[in-house]
């Protein structure tokens, strides 16, 4: 059988310069016509850029796959392992980033049609870093490593807002900003504490969901704290450590960009 570029090209789905640029890779040799000027190609052509296409299509490189045509099994195999390592460590990734998209659409879930209300619940156990107290941004270098740590090994890392347990109790509202994982993550990812992290027990927390805008002062006692106070001198309850807050989404309301912050308050009987 001999095939036209053309041919070669319709049969495949691919345009004629592919065809011409597969040829000068080495993957196939033309035969040009001794009564035309036409360049044909053989049925052989045809199976090997089908069987190139479908070792592109698994993620091997063009160098990858030069070497492979000069090997044989026990020369394929460790090529292959390679490949689907990086598959199942692709695979691992992104079924972890799913758990936190998921998280992050059970929170909206909770967070649409806002109405303040209040449960009581276990939190979750974090281990987190401030970047922020206040107006004052940490930049002490290790600290900064760890944050990227925190960002960048981590798919299911989360935003977070902390006030202290003394200051909320001295009426000193002072909010501080960082980043945390679920502790039950840290090994997984290969996440090491140091001096500028903390955790976060797991206790029987109030929790509710504040809506506050992203541009301007946030008031902890007007905004993020108001409901779950009110809730608390309701039903006899007083604080029992330090206020966590989970950012949930930044979204735009009214032609305001507001944010949904889960919060969850400890709290233990009076």
């Amino acid at each position: 059988m001999k095939l036209k570029i053309s041919e070669l090209a319709n049969l495949l789905n691919v345009s004629t310069n592919t065809i011409r640029r597969y040829e000068k890779m080495g993957y196939i040799a033309s035969i040009r016509s001794e009564n035309s000027n036409y360049r044909y190609f053989s049925e052989e052509d045809l199976s090997t850029i089908m069987h190139v296409r479908l070792l592109r299509k698994y993620g091997f490189t063009h160098p990858e796959i030069g070497q492979m045509k000069t090997s044989d099994i026990p020369g394929l195999l460790p090529v292959y392992e390679k490949l689907m390592k990086q598959f199942d460590e692709q695979i691992s990734y992104l079924t972890n980033l799913r758990h936190r998209l998921k998280d992050d659409l059970v929170l909206m879930k909770k967070a649409n049609g806002y109405e303040p209300s209040c449960y009581i619940r276990d939190c979750v156990p974090f281990s987190y870093v401030l970047y922020q107290s206040g107006d004052k941004v940490f930049t002490e270098p290790k600290r900064v490593k760890t944050i990227q740590d925190y960002i960048h090994l981590s798919p299911e890392v989360q935003r977070i807002y902390l006030i202290r347990k003394e200051d909320a109790e001295k009426g000193h509202m002072l909010l501080n900003a960082g980043w945390a994982i679920k502790t039950a993550l840290l090994d997984r990812y290969s996440i090491y504490e140091n001096e500028f992290t903390e955790r976060y027990e797991k206790r029987k927390s109030l929790i509710s969901v504040a809506k506050v805008p992203v541009n301007g002062e946030k008031n902890p006692n007007e905004t993020l704290l108001k409901e779950p106070f009110r809730y608390m001198q309701e039903h006899n309850l007083k604080l029992d450590g330090d206020i966590i807050g989970v950012v949930i989404a930044n979204v735009m309301e009214e032609n305001q960009e507001v944010q949904y912050i889960l919060i969850g308050v400890p709290i233990e009987e009076m």
